[in-house]
């Protein structure tokens, strides 16, 4: 496998847990490492030499059986080892694409910080168990996402993705398409009178949404003093204007945490088209104008770009520049 150059030291560490030997690391990271893979080596070999002469003291052992035995364990660390390294090969591919959300890495750029052991111990044991190009590449992604934000993906979600299946992954999706940030307009997602809403109750039981039974959940947009409201996720935000002190209330589906750790999982989301889809879910008389905005990071203020007029019934000029808040 092909290792890029200028990785970061949560890479390497990734990298040496999945592949072992065969990463071509920095000599003084590889002389640090060295002293526990030895001690590591030495424990192993003392292990195997006790289980050899155990096997070789057993007078009654099959030699069929043993040789049976061994066969089976060589193959099944080999399919492990397989698993892993076309995960770490995920993860370098996902390394390779520049993040949605540029900004939220951006606010630890300055800041070193180094994947935790005791996570990359239990992410390592469901990665050597994923025989499949979805599986493999689904973890790919969340290493990745740890790698650039370490803490990024809890425990918990570990252990919910090692059983995600692909049907929940597909149902996850497709509500996902009408999530802007960490809500869902209720009448995007609700489905018509009389028909089947399984789906949402098992999302919730999942413990992904809140909001698809019981009372409901609602989100208030408040328009600021300069007559302007914002939704935000990642770089791109959703712009409303009306009059100063306006408030619309919205009925609405929610993430929890688990779910919007999820969200950033999804690699085909379009989050203009859901901006689009989502401002006119929510449209009412009062909201005069929307927009698409994008965060110009360059701008050390973080300004705000129009990159589409939604709909329009007043003048813009003020949206322009608007630093984003």
């Amino acid at each position: 496998m092909a290792i890029p150059k200028g990785l970061t030291p949560s890479v390497l560490k990734s990298l040496d847990r999945l592949l072992g030997a065969t990463v071509d690391i920095p000599v003084a990271w590889l002389q640090q490492k060295r002293a526990k893979i030895d001690a590591q080596t030495a424990s192993f070999n003392l292990v195997e030499a006790s289980i050899a002469a155990s096997v070789a003291s057993d007078v009654g052992a099959d030699p069929q059986i043993t040789d049976r035995a061994l066969n089976v364990l060589v193959r099944k660390e080999y399919r492990k080892q397989l698993n892993r390294e076309e995960v770490a090969r995920a993860m370098l591919q996902e390394l390779d694409t520049p993040p949605e959300d540029a900004s939220k890495n951006n606010d630890r750029a300055d800041v070193e910080m180094d994947i935790s052991d005791d996570w990359l111990n239990i992410f390592e044991r469901y990665a050597e168990d994923a025989s499949s190009e979805r599986l493999q590449n689904l973890w790919g992604r969340v290493l990745a996402g740890e790698v650039r934000s370490p803490g990024k993906f809890s425990l918990r979600t570990l252990r919910f993705l090692s059983e995600f299946s692909q049907a929940d992954a597909l149902t996850f999706e497709t509500f996902a398409n009408s999530v802007f940030a960490d809500a869902a307009p209720k009448s995007l997602v609700s489905p018509k009178e009389k028909q089947d809403i399984r789906e949402l109750i098992n999302l919730e039981a999942s413990g992904l949404i809140q909001g698809a039974t019981g009372l409901g959940l609602t989100k208030t947009i408040t328009v600021d003093k300069g007559g302007l409201a914002f939704l935000k996720e990642g770089s791109t935000v959703i712009a409303f204007k009306g009059n100063p002190g306006t408030k619309f209330t919205i009925e609405v589906l929610v993430l929890t945490p688990l779910g919007q750790e999820l969200l950033c999982l999804l690699s085909n989301r379009n989050c203009k088209e859901i901006a689009r889809a989502f401002a006119y879910a929510v449209r009412v008389p009062e909201m005069h104008d929307a927009f698409i905005c994008s965060i110009d990071e360059a701008d050390p203020k973080k300004s705000l770009k129009v990159s589409e007029v939604i709909w329009m019934n007043e003048a813009q000029d003020a949206l322009e520049h608007r630093t984003a808040e």
